[in-house]
């Protein structure tokens, strides 16, 4: 059951989406739901032809981050906090190519981005593949997130990978990425850098993996066998933390399925 599937689950947590809104000016209604888990529910919006603000986009996306609690445990400031750092993400680094920049917040624990058409990668994957420019300028709007001093930590997932319109790369999704702000502290800094640094490493290897998956013939053997080296940290992740959670995950939620997307 693949991430790509979070839109088919019923809602879980959290209020539904408005359907009508006024962002940047103009008043825009909810064209579908694009994404709903645990922590957040994604919606695109379409700007109506009433508008008056001409400059405004024609589509934009609002993400909003559930604070309803979670039985008697309150979980208001987990949903605040989440969209907080999102948003500062997005702010910090929505200059770069590739990156949809922040337009704006909504409510304590929503934001709203700009829409990049394209499709995913995992998506994109099942009736073409990139073509050669593509994974080169997708590790070069990576180098330029790292030199801002963040690191993704969620590129294992093609879903945050887009093929837009023309071909090219953009980098979403800066739900669980990670830039200290501890880096002088003395004792604590040096640790924090070590970490940022091995996330960065981690962001590279899961590139390389989707470059190799995507287009294995621009590897050679030699490439492909040094590509697949994880690391021992890498294989204890996965072992002991990524797959154990995933396979609870995928058992619970999947009695939230449902064939109605737009439930």
């Amino acid at each position: 059951m693949p991430d790509a599937d979070w839109v088919r689950y019923k809602q879980i947590r959290g209020d539904d989406l408005p359907q009508l809104g006024r962002w940047l000016g103009s008043s825009y209604q909810l064209e579908r739901v694009l994404k709903r888990d645990f922590y957040a529910i994604v919606g695109l919006y379409r700007k109506q032809p009433d508008s008056a603000a001409s400059d405004a986009p024609d589509l934009l996306l609002l993400k909003v981050y559930h604070t309803d609690p979670l039985g008697p445990i309150p979980l208001g400031w987990l949903g605040r906090w989440l969209c907080q750092r999102e948003a500062r993400f997005l702010e910090q680094l929505g200059d770069l190519p590739g990156i949809p920049p922040l337009l704006g917040r909504w409510g304590p624990s929503g934001y709203l981005r700009a829409y990049l058409p394209g499709h995913n990668l995992r998506e994109f994957r099942k009736s073409a593949r990139p073509d050669p420019a593509f994974f080169p300028e997708l590790r070069r709007i990576l180098d330029r997130v790292h030199q801002r001093g963040v690191a993704h930590c969620d590129l294992s997932k093609p879903e945050n990978v887009l093929v837009l319109h023309d071909g090219r790369p953009a980098l979403i999704d800066f739900q669980i990425a990670f830039a200290p702000r501890c880096l002088n502290w003395p004792l604590v800094g040096p640790l924090a850098a070590a970490l940022l640094r091995y996330l960065q490493q981690v962001d590279r290897y899961h590139l390389t993996k989707l470059h190799r998956r995507s287009r294995p013939d621009d590897f050679s053997p030699n490439a492909i066998a040094a590509a697949r080296r994880k690391g021992i940290l890498l294989h204890l992740h996965g072992h002991l933390l990524r797959r154990p959670y995933r396979a609870v995950r995928h058992a619970v939620l999947k009695r939230f399925l449902t064939d109605d997307p737009l439930l």
